[in-house]
């Protein structure tokens, strides 16, 4: 009871941290928004960043899949001194990896934005690639912290780990507020830039006094070869999400000017529901599983993997209903503001829509995916990771020519179900009976409840006539989602939601 109480306060307060970067974050888009809106600069910036994610994407799904549980079996069976020499030759082979790529990413930019961003003018092409060499300059920093957040993470020291994503808002919200007017959009690469560094710096405090770097560069260690070995597949398991996103980038070049930043804005929202909804879920429930797993509790990670589907079903369903009925309204007190105009906000707000409604899926496959992980299997996610991959690329080139950029982002969607659905097809076949017939009647009520939420949400959305301005429009925004949020709550007690009364019997329970 006292260790469930620590992972319940614990969870929180990596929900406050990580709800507190993503409002900055949040923060940071609505400026971008008003400086630069769905133009040419803000394109190039964005399919910039989409290209310089790339290997941050490869190292960190590499990273935080395979880190963390070699990390803490190393620990665990020998010593900390063991596991920290461990970690730090992964640290210095990682950085070294980094620079390298870095360097090759630095000089093949130009052939690479000509490859991926077909549709991109001459001009557009090269600002992408000016910026693009900018922020590679800082990958390594970029790796770095990368792998020291999930020491962090590894230790329990989950809230350090999430302060990361602090650097970036400010120093991205300074670069465009007072140095855009002169460099214009330049000044955003130098930000990313500038963030990586401070990246770095901000974990090495938190180090301190568990963790002794050793200066060690061993190619012939063992335990990296298995960390290698598990990371190869780990690579795109863990970074699907972002791989399609990027995808659905390439293939949105050809489309109308605008549409990638459109596509970017609203995928910006879908990040901060993840991140706020399942982020802190999955980060302190990875150490867990990796513990139950290496003590062979099959029993206990399947009990884990229930109660966070209820979970995640409990909070998600009911913002997924309310954000596809206000999609227009939350576009507009978003962004709508500067040289973000109502054309760009129809365009974002349908883009929205497909994208929200894969956001239980998103969040559950990346879950799952995780229990594959502590159980040092990362060939299963790797292969499904491929299906989902191979699944986006195909719908993509059927609804872009239907419904344009929302048909990238609705094929986004409709391939995260389908790599949910059968990575759960392949966890029964793995360990045996998942128990789910135990929470199908939970479920079932929560989808009734969702359905009551949406119909009210409706309601008050015809009902209330359209406006303009940020507090006009949050108003109103408030006004339906209060009343939907409601009506949610009362149907779940009405229908007695044994999901929603544990969780809101843990939430008092800890206020006291």
């Amino acid at each position: 009871m006292a260790r469930t109480q620590r992972v319940f306060k614990t969870t929180m307060l990596v929900t406050f941290v990580i709800v507190l970067s993503k409002v900055c974050g949040f923060v940071r888009d609505m400026i971008l928004a008003n400086y630069f809106g769905t133009g040419i600069a803000n394109d190039a910036y964005v399919s910039a960043y989409s290209l310089f994610y790339l290997p941050v994407l490869l190292f960190n799904s590499c990273i935080s899949a395979t880190l963390i549980p070699l990390y803490v079996q190393e620990r665990e069976q020998q010593s900390l001194a063991h596991s920290n020499h461990f970690a730090s030759n992964t640290l210095n082979l990682f950085a070294l990896a980094a620079l390298a790529i870095s360097a090759l990413f630095y000089v093949l930019a130009r052939p690479l934005v000509g490859l991926i961003y077909v549709g991109f003018d001459a001009e557009k092409a090269a600002l992408t690639v000016r910026l693009v060499r900018i922020m590679l300059l800082s990958l390594v920093f970029n790796i770095t912290s990368i792998s020291l957040a999930s020491l962090l993470n590894a230790t329990d020291k989950y809230v350090a780990a999430q302060l990361t994503g602090f650097p970036l808002n400010v120093c991205v919200i300074l670069a465009a507020t007072l140095f855009s007017a002169r460099y214009g959009i330049i000044a955003v690469g130098w930000g990313v830039f500038a963030a990586n560094i401070l990246q770095f710096l901000l974990l090495i405090p938190f180090m301190r006094g568990w963790f002794t770097y050793s200066p060690v560069l061993d190619f012939s260690d063992k335990r990296f070869h298995k960390l290698v070995v598990l990371a190869g597949p780990a690579m795109l398991s863990m970074g699907v999400s972002e791989l399609n996103h990027m995808i659905d980038h390439a293939l949105a070049s050809g489309l109308n000017p605008g549409d990638i930043s459109a596509m970017s804005y609203a995928y910006r929202l879908i990040t901060f529901l993840l991140g706020v909804l399942m982020v802190p879920l999955t980060t302190v429930m990875f150490s867990k599983l990796s513990r139950l797993a290496a003590e062979k509790n099959n029993k206990g990670m399947l009990e884990v993997l229930r109660r966070c589907i209820l979970v995640i079903a409990l909070v998600a369903l009911p913002i997924v209903a309310i954000a596809v009925v206000m999609s227009t309204d939350v576009i507009k007190f978003a962004y709508m503001r500067g040289r973000f105009g109502m054309d760009s906000v129809r365009v974002t707000a349908g883009i929205l829509v497909c994208y929200v409604v894969g956001v239980p899926f998103f969040g559950l496959r990346d879950f799952l995916s995780r229990m594959f992980h502590a159980l040092q299997d990362t060939k299963t996610p790797f292969r499904v990771s491929c299906l989902v991959v191979a699944l986006n690329i195909a719908l993509n080139l059927i609804l872009r020519v239907f419904m344009g950029a929302n048909g990238l982002a609705l094929a986004t969607s409709i391939a995260g179900a389908s790599g949910m659905v059968t990575m759960l097809i392949l966890l029964k076949k793995r360990i045996g009976h998942l128990g789910f017939k135990a929470i199908a009647p939970e479920l079932g009520k929560l989808v009734l409840a969702t359905l009551a939420c949406a119909a009210a949400c409706i309601g008050m959305n015809r009902l209330l006539p359209e406006v303009f301005g940020t507090g006009r429009v949050f108003l109103r925004l408030a006004a339906c989602a209060g009343t939907a949020l409601i009506a949610y709550a009362l149907c779940c007690g009405v229908l007695r939601v044994k999901a929603m009364h544990a969780f809101a019997s843990d939430v008092l329970r800890r206020g006291r």
